[in-house]
């Protein structure tokens, strides 16, 4: 899990965030089909503006985890990512937002077919607050896979490590579906 801290030298560490970045009742699994260095847009996003302000924490599965296991270089080097479009649009619009998580890698993708201003720091400064102070937490490399289609969370907890200053720590996420 990415905290503000991650990128935004004074920004909330892992240990600020309030319980409610943590512990969740309205949770929406959205499906946005992405391919290799492929990036979620504001666009992408539009569709289900109504789903995003309704609740706390977005899943979002692209497709890209069947990498993981296929073809590792894919997966480490070429992978979707949220581009600083959609982070704008998510901290802009949203907020009760307080997380979104994501089947692929990183907020950012380390490929070189990334146009410029959405490399991987690009992409982490516009969901993390750099700008503007308003910011969504990210979960990156979820195993998304086994969540029904149009199954609905009833809660979703993801707990780190609650170590003072850390900017991102890994997370136990655990999900109670219908």
């Amino acid at each position: 899990m990415d905290a503000p801290r991650h990128f935004v030298k004074d920004g909330l560490s892992i240990n600020d965030l309030p319980i409610d970045y943590f512990c969740h009742t309205e949770v929406a699994l959205l499906e946005i089909p992405k391919g290799p260095a492929e990036g979620i847009y504001k666009e992408d996003l539009e569709p289900f503006a109504d789903i995003l302000s309704k609740v706390s924490f977005a899943l979002i599965r692209t497709g890209m985890e069947k990498y993981r296991e296929t073809d590792q270089n894919t997966y480490q080097n070429e992978g979707s990512y949220i581009a600083p479009s959609a982070g704008d649009y998510l901290t802009e619009n949203f907020p009760n937002l307080k997380g979104v998580g994501m089947d692929f890698l990183a907020i950012g993708s380390a490929s070189s077919k990334c146009p410029e201003g959405e490399l991987p720091p690009d992409c982490h400064r516009h969901m993390l607050g750099y700008y503007t102070g308003k910011f969504v937490t990210g979960v990156e490399d979820m195993h998304l896979a086994d969540i029904p289609k149009g199954a609905k969370i009833k809660r979703f907890f993801n707990a780190p490590l609650l170590i003072k200053g850390l900017d991102s720590s890994q997370v136990v996420c655990i999900a109670e579906i219908e």
